[in-house]
């Protein structure tokens, strides 16, 4: 009875000690330093808190389960030690048998505590084992953690590229604008310098014309003059006719025609040039819907494809790089073509002067010519030359590349003829076009509309099939975690039973149990633990502060483990983060190929530019060519001073024969009376035309007057313009592109006085070109 007393003593005050050494230890749960530094972090999903929830009570309910039974066994323990059973022990006498089954109870009780000793190093080898495993799990998150930092680092250099990229093709875009601007003056000069040239062109054949004409057909004119006069009004009467102009009473009727064919013929060329660009927006317009079916059906194969491409973005980078570099190249190699193109105008222009004035000296010896043959020939023009160049005037309006035109009356007909069936036809073209045109654009618009609903339907789809997974994740888990608790439930109400049977067995209450019955073998089980307990409580309760302590840790691992099924959630949120940044890439893709479309357009314009060059390249041939044509006229006016000379000698013969036949002519007086009245006639007639000539020759003479007043004009422009830019004047020879270019440093500065930009040249030509003319603008 001592032991038992001192026993039970000693147990109640090692369970006392082991309460104060368990209450002087650390409350993990309430100190906020010693949590994980994910409990902190920002709330979680509802759904996630819920889960969490429910596992968090299913575990109270189960250590609520725990310490009402160890309640229910401390209250009938101490009710035992009360008195229960204390009358039946002091009745019973002590034997050594008893003591013998004392032993033997003591000796399978410390079995019992050996075991779970055992039980215990085995547990905290798993707490140890799972340890590690939350170490390697620490380390994989952090390895995680620093993945996903990359990955950030990666998106926002790719970010900053694609910012680059896109500045660099709104450069290469300001670029190519600026070209169009060079390539539209680089047109209208050209165009200027065709107009001069098919005027003088002109001018000499229509010079020409009057000289050869004037040599031949001064014998022929007198007979001819009735039979042209009836023949003029004849075609000028037809004529009028097809044309639908009525002549009678007029004073001017070829004016009037001459007008009306000019009027025609310019409305045919009118009608080819919308021809020819309603054909350019038609081949644009289809190539525009080429490049649209092709992205729409290059965007469908890319949405099966996204997760394949995230590996192919930094090789399709280093092509845009390449092509960058390539554009930048084609545009150095533009630019240099300019510069050549612009010096070679520049020596055009010289050339166009030289052959301007050697023209003017032309003409002065055209006028002096044709004084010497107004002197030198009494008989005036005719009627006929007059039919004659006005039908070469409607033979050359009427002239085109392709048709060439006689000056006979049936031939100029039936070009007038041909010339309004075309018309009629080219303006049943256009109508048809124009119908292309239009539907044409209404199929543009469907495409887009259809392209647009296409893309909604596919977003919309990836998010229902997106909230469908999560569903489906959530319920698998709830599913999951249902089945694991059944599943824990039996197999701990089986070891329950199994536990009950093998202590009725060991603690030997077989007959006893099967006597009181299932009900009170739990009490039989207690009144015998309690007896052993009084044994040796003070082992059995340092094992139970040991339990609640291992409790307490499994507890902070539970926790631990919440914080990391935390990170883990936060990781699937950056996922989900970076998912949608794959989203925006596609889109940035798809930029992309606009662009790679802009600069496939660009290399077409440098195309087409090169072909204008390859034009005005063949216009500097032509030019060339037309001054070997004018040193073959000077040739001709050599040829036409000798043939004057002959006439002056034939006429010193004829004036010798003369004197000769007056002494035969003095019987014949009265042919000469009549041969007087036929010259005075003549002459009548040469002095008209003599008239006409010298109208003719006041026109020549007001255009040209008006032709050196605008080179003055021009002339006083550069020099002034070169005195506002301080150039020295005093140099004849200089070059007009100095001017072009001090004006486009100004023009610059204007421009980009607040906004940086890339110029076309060099940079430090272009630094020192700037210094020198804001110098000289502050001068």
């Amino acid at each position: 009875m001592s032991r038992a007393s001192s026993s039970s003593s000693g147990s109640g005050g090692s369970w006392r000690a082991g309460s104060a050494a368990a209450s002087r230890l650390i409350d993990v749960t309430s100190n906020a330093g010693l949590l994980p530094y994910a409990a902190a972090a920002a709330p979680l999903e509802p759904e996630v808190q819920v889960q969490f929830t429910g596992t968090d009570r299913q575990i109270e309910d189960g250590e609520n389960v725990s310490v009402t039974c160890n309640v229910t066994r401390n209250k009938g323990r101490t009710e035992l030690q009360k008195g229960a059973y204390d009358h039946l022990l002091l009745d019973i006498p002590v034997t050594r048998e008893q003591i013998s089954r004392y032993r033997a109870a003591a000796e399978t009780t410390r079995s019992k505590l050996a075991a779970l000793l055992v039980k215990y190093e085995c547990t905290q080898s798993e707490l140890l084992e799972l340890r590690s495993k939350m170490a390697s799990k620490e380390a994989s998150f952090q390895e995680l953690k620093a993945e996903v930092e990359s990955y950030k680092e990666n998106n926002a250099r790719q970010s900053s590229l694609l910012t680059s990229l896109q500045n660099r093709v709104q450069e290469a875009e300001e670029e190519s604008n600026v070209l169009a601007t060079y390539k539209k003056q680089t047109d209208l000069t050209a165009q200027a310098v065709f107009q001069e040239n098919w005027e003088l062109k002109e001018k000499i054949r229509d010079q020409e014309v009057k000289l050869n004409k004037n040599m031949d057909e001064c014998e022929e004119s007198k007979n001819q003059i009735s039979e042209i006069s009836r023949k003029n009004g004849e075609f000028l009467a037809h004529l009028s006719g097809v044309l639908d102009i009525d002549i009678r009473g007029k004073k001017e009727p070829q004016d009037l025609l001459i007008s009306k064919l000019t009027e025609t013929h310019k409305e045919n060329k009118m009608l080819k040039g919308q021809i020819s660009t309603l054909k350019e927006a038609i081949s644009v317009h289809e190539m525009e819907s080429k490049a649209s079916r092709e992205t729409i059906m290059r965007l469908v194969s890319e949405v099966s494809k996204e997760q394949k491409k995230a590996a192919a973005y930094s090789q399709d980078m280093d092509k845009l790089n390449k092509d960058l570099d390539s554009a930048k190249t084609a545009k150095e190699s533009l630019e240099l073509e300019i510069s050549i193109l612009q010096d070679k105008l520049a020596a055009s222009q010289e050339a166009w002067e030289a052959s301007k004035q050697e023209l003017h000296h032309l003409k002065r010896c055209s006028n002096e010519l044709d004084g010497s043959l107004k002197n030198s020939i009494q008989e005036a023009r005719t009627a006929q030359s007059m039919l004659s160049a006005f039908k070469e005037q409607i033979a050359v309006l009427l002239h085109s590349s392709s048709v060439t035109v006689k000056s006979s009356e049936e031939a100029i007909l039936e070009r007038i003829r041909a010339m309004s069936h075309s018309v009629e036809s080219k303006k049943t073209m256009m109508s048809q076009f124009e119908a292309q045109i239009a539907k044409l654009t209404e199929q543009l618009e469907i495409q887009t509309r259809s392209y647009q609903d296409a893309l909604q339907g596919a977003r919309k789809a990836e998010k229902q099939v997106e909230s469908l997974q999560d569903q489906l994740r959530h319920l698998e888990g709830e599913l999951v975690s249902g089945d694991v608790q059944r599943d824990g439930l039996k197999t701990e109400k089986q070891k329950y039973l199994t536990f009950l049977e093998q202590l009725s067995d060991k603690m030997k209450l077989d007959r006893i149990a099967a006597e009181i019955g299932f009900d009170m073998r739990l009490d039989a089980i207690l009144v015998r633990a309690e007896q052993l307990v009084k044994l040796e409580g003070d082992a059995v309760i340092e094992n139970k502060t040991m339990a609640h302590n291992l409790q307490r840790k499994l507890k902070t691992q539970k926790e631990k483990l919440e914080s990391k099924e935390l990170h883990m959630n936060l990781l699937r949120q950056k996922i989900s983060q970076l998912e949608e940044e794959k989203q925006v890439r596609t889109a940035l893709a798809v930029e992309r190929d606009e662009a790679n479309l802009t600069i496939r357009k660009l290399h077409k314009k440098a195309e087409r530019l090169q072909k204008e060059l390859d034009l005005a390249r063949e216009s500097n041939t032509d030019l060339k060519a037309k001054l070997s044509e004018t040193s073959e006229l000077k040739i001709k006016t050599l040829e036409q001073n000798r043939a004057i000379e002959e006439l002056k000698k034939s006429q010193g013969k004829l004036g010798k024969m003369k004197e000769k036949a007056e002494k035969q002519l003095i019987a014949v007086k009265s042919e000469l009376h009549l041969m007087e009245h036929e010259a005075k006639e003549d002459k009548e007639r040469a002095r008209n035309m003599l008239e006409a000539t010298n109208s003719e020759v006041k026109a020549l003479k007001t255009t040209l007057a008006e032709v050196t007043k605008r080179e003055k004009q021009l002339t006083d422009f550069r020099e002034v313009v070169s005195r506002m830019l301080g150039l020295s004047i005093a140099n004849l020879a200089l070059p007009d592109y100095e001017i072009i270019t001090c004006l486009e440093g100004l023009i610059h500065l204007h421009q980009h006085h607040f906004v940086p930009c890339i110029c076309l040249k060099d940079a430090s030509v272009r630094h020192e070109i700037d210094k020198s003319v804001l110098d000289e603008w502050r001068k």
